[in-house]
């Protein structure tokens, strides 16, 4: 099957390219089955994915949806919490609903706002497909954050599905700091050996597979493909193309781009199978009525 070339790396948009690779392949099929599947191609790139992006005050929410998706409306405040009521930032993609993503307040900013915080929580989690739960590189003091996680997500989770990815963010600042590559952008040897001490923690403090961490420095551009990667991984189907049509090329890796193309052709080759078997009942049901006469 030919696929298309990561739009970062091609000139058509988005949904060109798609039109294009889906042409090729449904050359077999009739006028009215390559017209449907276009549509049906429309509808799932246009969707909406919701997501949440949590975890204590200062830990670099506003920042990372800043690096993911070119966002510079949030709010970022280097002293006092810059977020204190959920932001929704809306994407718009044409004539469909973008991706919606929710700057949650930072949890634990004070006792006062913690019980407003949680209301507001708890009022959102119904509408959300993923939920980011950030936590500082060098931050030790997670039982704020467990505490949260089980008042706040777990009680909801038990009953709905919503996959929870964990980022440490600012992995450019766990120690040694000084040791951080500014050239290459990564971290040294030994802040990588401390962030997979940081990525232990977290796994055994909530119960969770390694798999579902990644480790990003928003400022130094560090991890973000692979977290971009993650994302669409844990997404319903319908919801990748929201997360790959609205970030930034630079954040799209290619093995990204071909898990959402396996995923695409597998929803309409779905939708095609669902055509197929309504107009086999149409056909049923015509058979059926003139056997009566």
């Amino acid at each position: 099957m030919n696929t298309p070339t990561n739009p970062s790396e091609s000139t058509p948009p988005l949904q060109a390219c798609l039109s294009q690779w889906l042409d090729k392949q449904t050359r077999h099929l009739s006028a009215d089955y390559r017209q449907y599947l276009q549509d049906e191609l429309q509808k799932i790139v246009s969707y909406q994915a919701v997501i949440g992006v949590m975890g204590k005050s200062g830990t670099g929410k506003s920042s990372l949806c800043n690096a993911l998706f070119g966002q510079e409306e949030t709010a970022v405040s280097d002293v006092t919490g810059g977020t204190r009521y959920p932001q929704e930032i809306n994407l718009a993609y044409q004539s469909g609903r973008g991706i919606s993503l929710i700057d949650m307040p930072g949890v634990g900013e004070s006792l006062q706002r913690h019980e407003a915080y949680r209301e507001q929580y708890q009022a959102l989690l119904p509408k959300l497909d993923l939920i980011l739960w950030l936590i500082k590189a060098d931050d030790r003091a997670l039982s704020l954050d467990q505490q949260c996680y089980q008042e706040l997500l777990e009680p909801h989770l038990a009953n709905h599905s919503i996959p929870v990815l964990f980022v440490i963010s600012q992995a450019d600042k766990i120690e040694p700091s000084r040791e951080w590559d500014e050239q290459g952008h990564h971290p040294g040897p030994l802040q990588q050996k401390n962030l997979a001490l940081k990525q232990r923690v977290i796994t055994e403090s909530f119960n969770i597979p390694a798999s579902r961490i990644s480790m990003i420095a928003a400022a130094e551009n560090y991890g973000l493909p692979e977290l971009v990667e993650s994302i669409v991984r844990v997404l319903p189907h319908e919801r990748k193309w929201g997360v790959v049509r609205e970030a930034r090329p630079e954040q799209i890796s290619n093995t990204t781009w071909q898990l959402c193309l396996a995923c695409l052709w597998q929803l309409l080759r779905s939708r095609l199978g669902d055509l197929a078997r309504k107009g086999k009942a149409v056909m049923t049901d015509k058979l059926s009525t003139l056997w009566g006469r």
